[in-house]
């Protein structure tokens, strides 16, 4: 048995993970591409329940007018859609006064005359002639399956193909289905865009991009203020690209995708990773105003503040267990996020004792002798 993930659809307002819509000017033509593309992205690994907006129909009544037979009875379109209207949906000949209140009187055909085609061809029109006709003369009248709704985005008939996943993050059964429509040839004024979640997450992923990068600057701007140096700051934002080396291992080997709750993972770790270099770097350049030289500083600052590094980042990985391995309903939510500043803490703490001391020795000189 599959299990299909909804919890998207709560956060985002999204009804249908894959959301193909197809933009033109005729219905028939949006009907057949939509049949089309339905069948075929049917076949990718991970989609379920492909269905399109135009299937769900209802039984409609179509009145052609023939215009060059219409002017000889000197009829207009107006004149012979008014009379239509009025037979079908009746027209207030007068009101009934009753207990101070007012109801209308509506004259108009009966239902079950109205339920046949054959009666509706027979409703009369006078022409302003003085003649009296019917509507089968002047009009092709009959029945066909039209859509329940008529959608139009930025002013352009469109309509939507939907589809679940299952089993595979999005970005992948996306990237299938573009496989699969890449020979699909559309008319001209006819053209594709992706929406649902796919569209949803392109857009957030750059927004928090955005907001990863200015987390680092505010950061760096920080640490620049109080370390009174910028070259400070900078080897001990060497500690990002750290944890995103272990951000990049613990995502293959649990097998997750990069997705909102992972990069919310990665810029909250932009502001805790940095409190590991900041404590060694630190505690360093105490000792280096003591005398002591940069060498055996760095040496020194290591040993002595293994154990705060240690508990610090043990707390915080140790408080993200439950949530890494929960499994109870909506845990999925969380749970990559939880993944993500598991592996980066990882690698960040061990590689910080040993990555940022070498930086450090690197880049910071040696102070000269009084």
């Amino acid at each position: 048995m599959n299990f299909m993930d909804m919890g998207s659809s709560f956060i985002s307002g999204v009804n249908a993970p894959v959301e193909i819509k197809i933009f033109g000017p005729d219905l028939d033509e949006l009907k057949k591409i939509s049949h089309n593309i339905m069948l075929k992205i049917s076949n990718v690994e991970g989609i379920r329940d492909a269905t399109n907006s135009f299937e769900e129909t209802k039984t409609e009544m179509v009145i052609n007018i023939n215009r060059e037979m219409a002017s000889r009875f000197g009829l207009s379109i107006g004149q012979i859609a008014s009379a239509v209207k009025n037979s079908m949906q009746g027209v207030v000949a007068t009101q009934l006064r009753q207990g101070g209140e007012e109801v209308d009187i509506r004259v108009k055909y009966d239902e079950s005359y109205l339920n046949d085609i054959e009666d509706i061809k027979n409703i009369s029109i006078v022409s302003p002639l003085g003649s009296r006709i019917f509507l089968k003369q002047i009009a092709d009248i009959r029945k066909e399956k039209g859509p329940v709704t008529i959608e139009r985005e930025d002013q352009l008939r469109v309509v939507s193909v939907t589809a679940n996943t299952v089993d595979r993050d999005i970005g992948s059964i996306i990237n299938d289905i573009k496989e699969e429509l890449k020979d699909e040839v559309l008319p001209t004024g006819y053209f594709l865009e992706y929406g649902g979640s796919y569209s949803q997450m392109q857009e957030t992923f750059k927004t928090l991009g955005m907001a990863l990068i200015l987390g680092i600057i505010l950061v760096y701007m920080i640490m620049a203020s109080q370390f009174e140096s910028l070259i400070y700051p900078f080897i001990i934002m060497f500690e990002l690209p750290l944890a995103f080396i272990g951000v990049g291992l613990v995502l293959f080997i649990t097998r997750q995708a990069i997705s909102l709750p992972s990069i919310m993972g990665m810029i909250m770790l932009a502001g805790i990773i940095v409190n590991n270099a900041i404590v060694l770097v630190d505690y360093v350049n105490q000792l280096r105003q003591k005398g002591i030289k940069k060498q055996k500083a760095l040496i020194q600052a290591g040993r002595v503040r293994l154990r705060p590094i240690l508990i610090t980042s043990l707390t915080t990985i140790l408080g993200m267990f439950p949530l890494a391995l929960a499994q109870a309903e909506g845990s999925e939510i969380m749970k990559p996020m939880a993944i993500t500043m598991i592996g980066g803490l990882l690698t960040s703490t061990f590689l910080t004792l040993v990555i940022i001391p070498v930086i450090y020795s690197l880049l910071v000189k040696e102070k000269k002798q009084a």
